[in-house]
């Protein structure tokens, strides 16, 4: 893989790009960074998503919980091989397998799995897309570990809805298409302001609660391992882009002192370190 013919990274285009903001393509774009592989973005509006992945013979891998296909982002394209990755997941073996001796290891060999068995406290909940699990693929301990990643942060992401950085154009009939999708009468629904706000933060942050501890366990920090990250930290730092991208800039100075900052480290050694946005 040459910068003159880099990988071809599908993202979620929005009224912040270049900057990813979507949970699932900022860990990918976190990965291919990681790994140090030249790649450039395609940017694609929600409402094309569905017709791109079809277009390029990529099926769902997530299904909707009336059991319809769920078409979403990211996707990886290799022009040498042919290959297309339509999964966040995926693309993170992709890339271990393909560029072995490029950049870090995303799953390292010798790796202690430090937090690799986090159980959320909201593993049970029904969400209208339920969670990837990726049982059985490849790497199956970081699988679980971004399921129960995922649950947690996707169970509060009702904090961010309405700050979702629609692309202007076609916000109207994007936010149609999300009422539909989670099953609303309006996209007032997901508003949440006041005490009933305060009440989610603060759940929230407890909710974190046995994360965060699992960062603590190597005091030098900033990722789970101490001063070597794992695609696990990547896994996390997806969701913290989410957050510093969407979260009312009060809010996110916030959250950034929850749980004695580790949260806060992470985000920023990950942004700076790994975090291209091109």
């Amino acid at each position: 893989m040459t910068d003159s013919n880099p990988l071809i990274f599908y993202d979620i285009s929005s009224l912040i790009e270049p900057r990813s903001y979507a949970p699932n393509p900022s860990k990918a774009r976190l990965a291919l960074s990681f790994k140090c592989v030249p790649f450039k973005t395609t940017w694609v509006d929600i409402l094309d998503i569905s017709d791109v992945r079809k277009g390029l013979g990529c099926p769902a891998t997530r299904k909707f919980d009336d059991g319809s296909d769920y078409y979403t982002l990211p996707m990886l394209r290799d022009p040498a091989s042919g290959r297309v990755v339509g999964d966040s997941f995926d693309i993170a073996n992709y890339l271990e397998d393909m560029f072995p001796d490029s950049g870090g290891r995303l799953f390292p060999p010798d790796s202690t799995r430090t937090g690799l068995d986090y159980e959320s406290p909201n593993k049970d909940t029904a969400f209208f897309a339920p969670l990837t699990s990726n049982q059985g693929s490849k790497n199956e301990a970081y699988a679980r570990f971004n399921m129960h990643v995922d649950a947690t942060f996707s169970a509060h992401m009702v904090l961010v809805g309405q700050y979702l950085p629609f692309n202007p154009n076609t916000a109207e009939a994007v936010r149609a298409l999300f009422i539909k999708r989670a099953h609303l009468s309006s996209w007032d629904d997901i508003f949440v302001q006041g005490e009933a706000r305060e009440q989610l933060k603060a759940a929230f942050k407890v909710a974190l609660t046995s994360l965060a501890q699992l960062f603590m366990v190597h005091e030098t920090g900033p990722y789970l391992e101490g001063k070597q990250a794992t695609y696990a930290d990547l896994i996390v730092g997806g969701w913290l882009n989410v957050l510093s991208a969407t979260m009312p800039e009060e809010e996110w100075k916030d959250f950034r002192t929850w749980h004695s900052g580790v949260f806060a480290r992470l985000h920023d050694a990950l942004q700076e370190n790994y975090f291209e946005c091109k």
